[in-house]
């Protein structure tokens, strides 16, 4: 039984092309990046959070008055600490989520669920990330209520 499987396996392993071994885990470890984004938007792992992120990320925003608000990484991540310090029951969720990879180019797009103590707010987001050789990190967020 454990020779036809290895013989199985051999010939699955001959079938499939050489590049789509690190497709498959390029795309694999994609997704655990987007599921880590909100996975790990808690308190507790707000510093692990902080690290799916490049040192030069920036999220922005539309405004009310039909202005943008544009922030750093630090400016963030500082909004979120005071989030979790001020809220009891704070998070995130997204729905719909489609992910489209170009190489070592990746786009989101989701719509998005934020709740703070109160009433949930709904939004779409689209989050660029990029893949470098310690592996995919997001570049930039933009989002809008």
């Amino acid at each position: 039984m454990m020779r036809i499987l290895v013989l199985l396996w051999g010939l699955i392993a001959f079938a499939i092309p050489a590049g789509a071994w690190a497709q498959d885990e390029a795309d694999a470890a994609l997704r655990q990046l987007v599921a880590d984004y909100t996975g790990l938007y808690t308190k507790q792992d707000l510093p692990r959070w902080r690290e799916l992120f490049l040192p030069g990320f920036t999220a922005a925003s539309t405004n009310e008055d039909g202005s943008v608000s544009v922030r750093t990484l630090d400016a963030f991540h500082a909004a979120q600490e005071s989030g979790f310090a001020e809220s009891a029951d704070m998070g995130e969720r997204l729905e719909n989520v489609r992910i489209e990879r170009h190489g070592d180019l990746a786009s989101v797009w989701a719509d998005f669920v934020f709740w703070a103590d109160g009433p949930p707010s709904r939004g779409r987001l689209v989050l660029l990330a990029i893949r470098q050789a310690e592996g995919w990190r997001f570049h930039s967020l933009m989002f809008a209520y």
